[in-house]
């Protein structure tokens, strides 16, 4: 035989040997998909060593067992064919206890589980529960998760998650809610009372305040000495600031109900106030500049009071020697511009020092001397309490001397 044909031969016997072990390994393969196949031995130099198929899930295994959920297989019909540690716990029985009996019998009402079976037929896999436990009569509320498991396996698999805890929780908060509710329904009606009580003090009051008033015009003064007629005007202008302060009071009680929200234009609203003002504005020869400005959902009495407010603080609190200027304009680049609608008051007025400024929105609370400018130190409060009724804020910037500036934040 000559070379080349040795050469073919074996060749060909190398071929047939080759064949020969792919043919075994696809068995091998195939008798693993099937199952028929638990361990496998394989030489390694020489020195055979055994693989287990089973360890290959054991990762998967531990997964279940570990799971801090109830995991269970289960036949169509609820035969239990597997349960892990978990569930054994939440039931209080022990697993092997619980594989071979029938999971609706774990149930508070065995006749849940059709509908259990009966609903995979539309898609739907989730559900609420009640289990019995091996504690007397003790049960937890759980949520069940299906997965039909076929083709690949005859049979269901179960998630078990307590819903206890998240009950406990659950409740709790609507416990808390119904007593913020009951908080809130007690401040209303204390805040009710409140008005109402003092709006009975106001008319108490205003009524002697008035005849004090009243007979104090009617003497006559002519037949008073100079220092008699001193004491009554004393007296009257006490009796005009006492009830400028009622009227005040009322004002500042009346703003802690929440009005009906409508469309409201603040140059309407300016323009509304500036009539108002007419007397004062004129008087002190005052300058407006209105820029573009916001139609919001508010209430227009209190935008009225608020606007109001702030006009005339402007005025009161001008130089003696320089009319006083107001500017009134809408902001648009800021931070938080997608929040909030901003609006400023512009004045060139005396000013205030910085350590004033967080005084200014405290009720009562004055910077200067009575005779030096009037009021009762409540207008800013108005306007601080109607910004928070519009879930707003206002804060205020200020140089001495120089003037004062009013922002005003409305959320959009």
């Amino acid at each position: 035989m000559s070379d080349n044909n040795k050469h073919i031969e074996s060749l060909l016997k190398e071929i047939a040997a080759l064949k020969e072990e792919l043919h075994e390994s696809n068995s091998i393969v195939e008798a693993i998909k099937t199952g028929d196949v638990d361990a496998l031995v394989v030489s390694n130099n020489g020195t055979p060593q055994l693989y287990s198929l089973e360890t290959a899930d054991y990762t998967f295994r531990l997964l279940i067992e570990k799971f801090r959920q109830g995991a269970l297989s289960i036949s169509r019909n609820g035969l239990i064919l597997y349960c892990n540690d978990y569930f054994s716990e939440l039931l209080g029985v022990p697993s092997e206890k619980i594989i071979g009996n029938y999971l609706q019998e774990y149930f508070n009402n065995s006749d849940h589980f059709t509908a259990l079976i009966e609903s995979l037929k539309y898609g739907i896999t989730a559900h609420e529960i009640l289990f019995k436990t091996n504690y007397s009569t003790k049960t937890f509320l759980a949520s069940i998760s299906v997965t039909d498991l076929e083709p690949a396996v005859q049979g269901l698999g179960i998630v078990v998650t307590d819903l206890t805890e998240k009950k406990k929780h659950e409740n709790a908060l609507i416990q808390h809610q119904k007593e913020l509710e009951e908080k809130i329904n007690e401040l209303n009606r204390i805040n009710s009372n409140l008005e109402e009580f003092i709006h009975v003090i106001s008319h108490d009051l205003k009524e002697p305040l008035r005849k004090i008033v009243m007979y104090n015009e009617r003497i006559n003064k002519t037949d008073l000495s100079e220092t008699d007629t001193k004491y009554l005007n004393v007296m009257k202008l006490s009796a005009l600031r006492l009830n400028s302060l009622v009227d005040d009071l009322v004002n500042y009680s009346s703003h802690n109900a929440q009005e009906e929200r409508i469309q409201v234009n603040l140059v309407e609203i300016i323009a509304e106030v500036n009539e108002d003002l007419e007397i004062i504005i004129n008087d002190k020869k005052a300058n407006f500049e209105i820029g573009k400005l916001p139609v919001l959902q508010a209430s227009k009495v209190q935008m009225r009071q608020l606007f109001s407010n702030l006009i005339s603080n402007a005025i009161k609190y001008s130089k003696t020697d320089i009319p006083p200027v107001i500017q009134i304009f809408q902001i648009d680049d800021f931070e938080s511009a997608d929040k909030f609608v901003k609006i400023q008051i512009k004045d060139n007025g005396i000013g205030m020092e910085k350590n004033h400024l967080l005084k200014i929105f405290t009720i009562f609370q004055r910077l200067h001397a009575k005779n030096e400018y009037s009021g009762n130190g409540i207008g800013l409060a108005i306007c601080k309490k109607i910004m928070e009724n519009h879930s707003g804020n206002i804060t205020v910037e200020s140089t001495l001397n120089q003037g004062t500036t009013f922002n005003l934040y409305f959320p959009i």
